[in-house]
């Protein structure tokens, strides 16, 4: 039967479903039983009017089929004639069970065998390897439905992995910072101690080991509020609602005026629309990015707002020293050093964390003419 399975399979070139194929099964097995029984019937007859009258010809092909046998006649013509007449019942059952079976082999086993592969990669891990199964029936509804599970357990898995990356760089982050402090305040202890014991402490050394005990005490204070700062960060719902992207703009300009100590230029490429965004979410990188700015411009602060589909990015330039080679690759990790003179922050660490929130990501460059660039991209889809 690999003709009928070939002529199937033609068939379901086009759109059909599962019943609309079962159907189609049936039916080719009909044409089949059919096809083959006209077959059957005529060869039985060809040999029974063979055996009792070979010069005898019809007139007409129905007539041919339709004959009947004399009463008496041998035991072969009885034989014939019973394959002619109950053939039919056998070809049913054979046609109804190849057909089904075909059906149940392509279009129930074959996607089952699909589906439970694709869940077992899924079980070990393995979110790489597509489900596809293209028949446009339920079950191609089903692993479409089981691909996009896969899909989303895969986004899940690559941000719970940088998530822990992410947390790790904190903790080391914070580790490192701590040492300090904490070797500050030990040292102190001992040499205290120390001069206690030997009753030489004066009110002078005392004051001294004092103060710089207090310095690094307020400096775990600092650490421990940052930390706190950074998981509600994690924790924070994000909240689009419908309004004019010229708000930003405002926004912006207030902040100038607020700090007119440095000229403020804005530079504007984008429709006046209204869209979907968290506001205050990018007010916030915005306000965290002209700190900085204005913390190192010398006289300008250049604002760059662009739409490209549906991103958002907002470059912030200044006219200062800007990034060192190494603060392009570390400037955004919560290191809180107390060296005012570096680009170090939690400004830009929140920023980012932000940025990325809103669906985008945050990028530090220097300019061709100096100064930095910090590019904060958001994604307006909903």
């Amino acid at each position: 039967m690999d003709w009928l399975d070939g002529v199937i399979n033609r068939l379901f070139a086009r759109r059909s479903s599962l019943d609309q194929s079962l159907l189609l099964y049936l039916f080719i097995g009909v044409l089949a039983v059919a096809f083959t029984t006209l077959i059957t019937v005529s060869i039985c007859v060809s040999w029974e009017r063979l055996i009792i009258m070979p010069d005898f010809k019809e007139s007409s092909y129905w007539e041919y089929l339709t004959w009947t046998p004399p009463v008496k006649s041998s035991r072969t013509i009885q034989m014939l004639e019973l394959i002619r007449q109950y053939s039919i019942f056998l070809y049913v059952f054979l046609g109804i069970y190849i057909a089904t079976k075909l059906f149940y082999r392509k279009r129930i086993l074959q996607p089952i065998r699909i589906l439970e592969k694709s869940i077992e990669q899924i079980e070990q891990g393995n979110y790489h390897q597509p489900v596809y199964y293209n028949t446009y029936d339920e079950f191609e509804k089903t692993s479409l439905g089981l691909d996009h599970l896969r899909l989303t357990l895969q986004t899940n898995q690559k941000e719970l992995n940088k998530l822990y990356h992410d947390q790790k760089k904190v903790n080391a982050a914070f580790s490192h910072d701590l040492r300090t402090p904490l070797a500050t305040i030990q040292n102190n202890l001992e040499l205290l101690e120390a001069y206690f014991e030997q009753d030489c402490l004066s009110q002078e050394a005392f004051e001294k080991s004092a103060r710089k005990i207090k310095d690094s005490i307020t400096r775990l204070n600092s650490f421990s509020k940052t930390m706190h700062q950074l998981q509600k960060l994690e924790d924070r719902p994000l909240q689009k609602t419908l309004q004019p992207l010229s708000r930003i703009e405002e926004h912006m300009l207030d902040l100038g005026r607020l700090r007119s100590e440095k000229e403020l230029i804005l530079t504007k490429e984008y429709p006046r629309i209204t869209t979907k965004y968290d506001g205050h979410l990018i007010n916030e990188v915005v306000e965290n990015l002209l700190n900085n700015a204005y913390r190192f411009a010398e006289r300008t602060i250049s604002i760059t707002i662009t739409l490209q589909e549906q991103l958002l990015i907002i470059y912030v330039k200044d006219d200062g020293p800007g990034f060192s080679k190494k603060e392009l690759l570390t400037a955004t990790e919560p290191y809180y050093s107390q060296n005012k003179s570096s680009h170090f922050g939690l400004g830009l660490t929140i920023a980012e964390a932000l940025a990325q929130k809103h669906g985008g990501n945050l990028k530090i460059a220097n300019s061709l003419e100096g100064g930095a660039i910090v590019s904060a991209v958001f994604s307006l889809k909903d």
